[in-house]
């Protein structure tokens, strides 16, 4: 075989082997929560986020109704299999989720913590403990700080169980209201993706857009506590799939039907 043709065939297959690569990278995100209650519910979201093909997902918390066996997370891998099968999940820890121990066991990738960091496609995606101290000079928020100031992804966004601020059954959070929103404001936070209340909502403060999105089982709830913040609400069960299109993220929330409830595009730094 004469050298040329050699350089040509290899020179094709490292294309196709880029192009593959590349192609299998992928830059969308799935992320849902609140997945206790309905198991029949949490299957069909999971199924739902595994036709997008996510490159990466992550769980608002509240994986089962009480996280103190290992029976609880065997379930919820049973039930995520479809979506598992596609990508890892990484999940920030919520109040159901009464076993730290149980939760890092069962999670290694998130390393030794219940808050770490994870960054995908240049997005720096920061999960929180909410269940856990993150007052200023906490260990958690000393952490959550250092995080914050990495330069080497200039967009980020925050994963935690509580909201902020919600209009759900259980309203935001004032005490983290206090200091959290000035913080992720002026240190390039662009969304914020938050449990607890079992319903979707989208808000907006301060240029940063926060979501509720823990629709993936949990009982659905009224709007109970009204926030003026508040863009779109649905008492729906939801998940969202987040899609990187170079400075802009693309936020859209499904049914388990597959029916979009919201969409809307964030700039990116």
């Amino acid at each position: 075989m004469r050298a040329g043709k050699r350089r040509g065939i290899f020179t094709s297959g490292c294309f196709l082997f880029l192009f593959v690569f590349f192609a299998n990278l992928g830059a969308r995100i799935a992320i849902y929560g609140d997945t206790q209650y309905s198991a029949e519910i949490h299957a069909q979201v999971a199924a739902a986020m595994a036709v997008h093909k996510p490159g990466i997902a992550f769980h608002t918390g509240d994986l089962s109704s009480h996280g103190s066996k290992q029976k609880n997370y065997d379930g919820f891998f049973s039930l995520s299999a479809p979506l598992l099968s596609q990508c890892q999940v990484f999940p920030a820890r919520g109040n159901h989720d009464s076993s730290i121990e149980l939760f890092l066991a069962n999670f290694p990738q998130v390393g030794d913590k219940t808050w770490y960091s994870v960054k995908y496609d240049s997005l720096l995606c920061i999960v929180l403990d909410s269940t856990q101290d993150l007052k200023p000079r906490s260990v958690q928020y000393n952490w959550l700080c250092e995080a914050l100031a990495d330069t080497s992804c200039a967009a980020k966004i925050v994963i935690l169980h509580h909201p902020i601020f919600s209009s759900g059954s259980h309203g935001g959070n004032a005490d983290l209201a206090l200091f959290l929103p000035s913080l992720f404001a002026r240190s390039g936070v662009v969304a914020v993706f938050s449990g607890h209340d079992h319903d979707y909502e989208r808000l907006q403060h301060n240029g940063v857009t926060y979501f509720v999105n823990g629709g993936g089982g949990g009982l659905l709830r009224e709007k109970s506590n009204p926030d003026p913040r508040s863009v779109v609400f649905a008492k729906s069960y939801n998940y969202l799939i987040l899609d990187r299109a170079g400075k802009t993220l693309t936020c859209t929330a499904y049914t388990p039907k597959g029916e979009v409830l919201d969409s809307c595009d964030l700039a990116l730094p």
